[in-house]
């Protein structure tokens, strides 16, 4: 190994504390909220019926908005 390589100084690693900016944070979970409209509720109503796609997708959304929102 060449001397400066072995006293070159390492970059830190990224900490487990580091976050997304919060613009890309809401987005993402926009994107999410609506994948899960566009790809869970046609599926759910197509195998288990409209009652159980109605009442899961407002279950589903009242949690995820739920916890999105606590602080």
């Amino acid at each position: 190994m060449p001397p400066s390589a072995a006293a070159a100084p390492r970059k830190p690693a990224r900490g487990k504390g580091r976050r997304m900016p919060t613009w890309l944070d809401r987005w993402w979970k926009i994107a999410l909220l609506v994948a899960l409209a566009m790809i869970g509720l046609p599926l759910a109503h197509a195998l288990f019926g409209e009652v159980v796609a109605l009442l899961g997708g407002a279950v589903l959304f009242g949690f995820l908005l739920g916890r999105w929102t606590a602080r």
